[in-house]
């Protein structure tokens, strides 16, 4: 074979079908080689390398471009197909001709870059709930969390610590809370007497919180959790972050709180009837005698767990006619003292009395001042030897939110509240203490 003459650089087309046109004269001259006999009996055409195809050497023709290309740059046909585009790229862009990007340039392999890796989220211990076993020993430090899971069948308003109200705190509560009853008080949960069939278990989880000064009680939702003081011993808290139920299908449904699901109802007295049948005199009478009052607890234990008396109208109001009577005289030689759940206030006389008990300036034969009054929060709600140590009533640094110098006509006492200028107080306690000085 005779060896080919260097071809001139061209584009990626023309190239292609001079290539074309190679493989069809090759192809067409194989069978005329073979038979010679056959192609002489029809007239054998002439070789592919004399005639060539009239439309192969049109197309094979170099374009104009290519002409003006020495040989001495010409490329070997098996040069390197990117390299070649290039060249030819920057030959027809340097004579305004379009320039013709191959395919590996106008789709560029990427390689393919890896996910980036997400932090491993902090796993949360977890604990199974059993009745009588406290959370405590699981709260070790303030912040800790802790996934309480919870089984279908602990859940029913049938749970012993839920029917006695084993909970003590708002918002935040003791670590020996029992935690179905602190889901029914916050309203995430409430109990009934059966189970839903699809509930697996309940999954709350809870965060230790330093222990406050007092966990006070409030009703929500029909159950009323109870109040405490400080807390000894190291013991910690907790509150409820989030909760969560979970079926037996594998489905979690994510649960809201809500401290008014149910509407707390007012308050009311009603008489202590028992239906019977009345056959005689002696029997109606009994009846009538039934048909009482039902009685009041009077003693409750104040924020410090002392007891205190429950706050009613009748312990603040005028005893007799009397001037020595009244309430306003008797805080002369004492001093009120009232709590709602969470704070505890103090109401005192600030008419200075001698040694006789007699206001100052009265002993000369003037004319008695007129008594006012000081209206105060305490910082802390504290035992009474602490008190008695401080001195009743308590020094200012004690107290905050001081109202002094009131006449007796800017203090009402209501039903359930106390109002100083037209703002009520809510309380539910009260102690009388005798004014004494600090130890």
């Amino acid at each position: 074979a005779e060896p080919r003459e260097p071809r001139a650089r061209r584009t990626l087309h023309a190239r292609t079908v001079t290539m074309g046109s190679t493989r069809r004269d090759r192809k067409a001259a194989e069978p005329a080689a073979a038979e010679p006999a056959t192609a002489g009996k029809r007239g054998a055409p002439a070789p592919a390398e004399d005639e060539p195809d009239a439309k192969a050497a049109k197309k094979a023709e170099p374009e104009p471009a290519a002409k003006d290309v020495a040989p001495d740059e010409a490329a070997p046909m098996d040069a390197d197909q990117e390299g070649g585009d290039a060249d030819a790229e920057g030959d027809e862009a340097a004579k305004g001709a379009p320039v013709r990007r191959s395919g590996r340039a106008r789709n560029p392999v990427r390689k393919a870059r890896d996910p980036p890796k997400k932090p491993d989220a902090q796993k949360i211990p977890s604990h199974t709930y059993v009745e009588n076993e406290l959370l405590a020993p699981h709260l070790k430090e303030v912040g800790n969390l802790l996934e309480v899971k919870i089984p279908a069948e602990c859940c029913a308003s049938t749970n012993q610590h839920v029917k006695s109200r084993q909970l003590w705190g708002t918002d935040a509560y003791t670590s020996d809370s029992d935690i179905v009853a602190v889901l029914a008080h916050l309203g995430y949960y409430l109990p009934g007497v059966s189970i839903p069939p699809t509930l697996l278990e309940l999954r709350a989880t809870i965060r230790a919180t330093e222990p406050s000064e007092t966990f006070p009680s409030t009703s929500r939702n029909g159950i009323r959790s109870r109040s405490w003081g400080a807390l000894r011993d190291g013991n910690l808290g907790y509150e409820v972050e989030s909760c969560k139920a979970m079926t037996v299908d594998g489905k979690a449904i994510e649960l809201h709180a809500d401290a008014n699901r149910i509407p707390t109802p007012c308050p009311t007295f009603f008489p202590n009837t028992v239906e019977s049948v009345v056959h005689t005199r002696s029997s109606r009478d009994n009846d009538e005698r039934k048909k009482r009052m039902i009685q009041q607890v009077t003693i409750q234990y104040n924020l410090c767990n002392e007891p205190w008396l429950k706050y009613n109208i009748a312990a603040v109001a005028d005893q007799g006619f009397k001037r020595s009577q009244w309430t306003s005289a008797r805080l002369r030689k004492e001093t009120l003292y009232l709590e709602s759940h969470s704070t505890r206030y103090e109401l005192s006389c600030e008419t200075e009395l001698d040694e006789e008990g007699v206001p100052v300036g009265m002993a000369d034969g003037g004319e008695a001042p007129e008594d006012t009054y000081r209206w105060a929060r305490c910082n802390a709600p504290l035992p009474l030897e602490n008190v008695r140590a401080l001195g009743v009533p308590l020094p200012t640094s004690e107290l905050s939110d001081v109202q002094a110098g009131l006449t007796w006509d800017q203090i009402a006492f209501g039903l359930n509240f106390v109002e100083v200028k037209g703002v009520q107080t809510k309380v539910v306690r009260l102690q009388y203490l005798p004014k004494m000085e600090a130890d």
